[in-house]
């Protein structure tokens, strides 16, 4: 059985990998079944439940597409240090001012020019199941987290 020790070592090295990298591919199923990605800036780093949040409009179509399938995917790159980063897992919309207030950082005005007060703006919450992660200042060969299968007590 895994403990929450190796969960919590797990998400260590997923907030590692992704520190330094701000923008992460986020895809999305359409309803035709198609993918369709677009680029967000994490807001801060994965919690310790496993758990990456973005700012988003309300009216995206983002959301729309998630509200048809919650499956996701955020891809992370840096080119520089040779590493990418794939984590799949859920999507949800949050619109609880409490979380969007505690989640808030002022370099995102450039895209919600009336922070917090953007009658449009709520927080999409990544639940993630899993990441597969290329690092190859270690190795070529692909690791694995699965988060869906280690234990949160």
């Amino acid at each position: 059985m895994t403990t929450s020790t190796d969960r919590n070592q797990q998400i260590q090295k997923l907030r590692e990998l992704i520190a330094d990298i701000d923008c992460g591919m986020l895809t999305t199923v359409e309803e035709d079944g198609s993918l369709h990605s677009c680029p967000m800036s994490k807001n801060g780093e994965i919690t310790s439940e496993g758990t990456l949040w973005f700012f988003i409009y309300r009216s995206s179509h983002k959301v729309a597409e998630i509200e048809h399938n919650q499956q996701v995917n955020v891809s992370f790159s840096s080119a520089d240090q040779q590493q990418y980063i794939s984590l799949s897992g859920t999507a949800q919309l949050v619109q609880d001012r409490d979380t969007m207030q505690e989640k808030w950082e002022s370099k995102l005005q450039t895209w919600f020019p009336k922070g917090l007060d953007e009658p449009d703006i709520a927080l999409l919450k990544v639940n993630i199941n899993k990441a597969d992660y290329w690092d190859s200042r270690t190795s070529f060969k692909a690791q694995t987290i699965n988060l869906s299968t280690l234990s949160s007590r």
